[in-house]
């Protein structure tokens, strides 16, 4: 197995991380449409503030519209598919072409939805594709060390969306626990000052959420890697 490359590991990592923020942030997206539309049309608000995302939006139809479909805005749904997307061209050759046409697909999705009647209801579909991503990528991707690091940003990305939208320990642990068994697998750099604070405020304490800020804080130190 050849050694990967600083430059493909940092692909690799946010091609897991921008593909499982389009995949959590639609999912927690869809309830808060439902709340808008049921109960407040102003929990977009709320909605912007958990993630810890800027509200530039004047109302409930621009956050909408927006938040889905907006290129130019670093927040939405469509700009973090965009970066999945980028990532992945560049790694075609390690994730297969079939891998990265299911992204593809779920870009095609979003492009056709943004002027749609009913743009939710087709938005959906591209989860199916993220799905298909994944699958694909167990199949496709031969090199172990290439499935780690990728799978490594997913449960980076998992952990900091989880503690902003207050997602139960159970579920903090979980991921935790795979990330650790996933982290001693990549064979790359980390921070160790990083993951024993981490474990004693997910895995030792009762309530994570006094520390999310600093969970946040140092899962983004865990693992330095190049902006892309």
């Amino acid at each position: 197995m050849g050694i990967i490359s600083i430059k493909s590991s940092d692909n690799l990592f946010w091609l897991g991380r921008y593909v499982e923020r389009v995949f959590t942030t639609l999912k927690a997206f869809t309830e808060c449409y439902d709340i808008m539309i049921d109960i407040n049309d102003e929990e977009y608000i709320n909605f912007c503030r958990r993630l810890g995302i800027a509200n530039n939006y004047s109302c409930r139809q621009e956050f909408i519209s927006s938040f889905l479909f907006d290129a130019n805005d670093p927040a939405s749904i469509y700009s973090s598919l965009l970066h999945a997307y980028d990532n992945a061209v560049e790694m075609r050759n390690t994730i297969s072409s079939e891998t990265l046409a299911y992204l593809q697909l779920a870009v095609d999705i979003m492009e056709k939805s943004s002027s749609s009647n009913a743009p939710l209801l087709k938005v959906q579909e591209v989860t199916d594709w993220i799905f298909a991503f994944w699958g694909s990528a167990d199949d496709n991707i031969e090199a172990e060390a290439s499935r780690n690091i990728l799978k490594f940003g997913r449960s980076i990305e998992r952990l900091d969306l989880y503690t902003r939208l207050d997602y139960p320990i159970e579920m903090m642990r979980k991921e935790f626990s795979i990330m650790l068994n996933r982290l001693y697998k990549v064979g790359i750099d980390f921070n160790a000052h990083s993951i024993e604070r981490l474990t004693r405020m997910i895995l030792e304490e009762e309530d994570y959420t006094p520390y999310k800020f600093s969970i946040q804080n140092e899962l983004s130190q865990l693992f330095v890697t190049g902006v892309m």
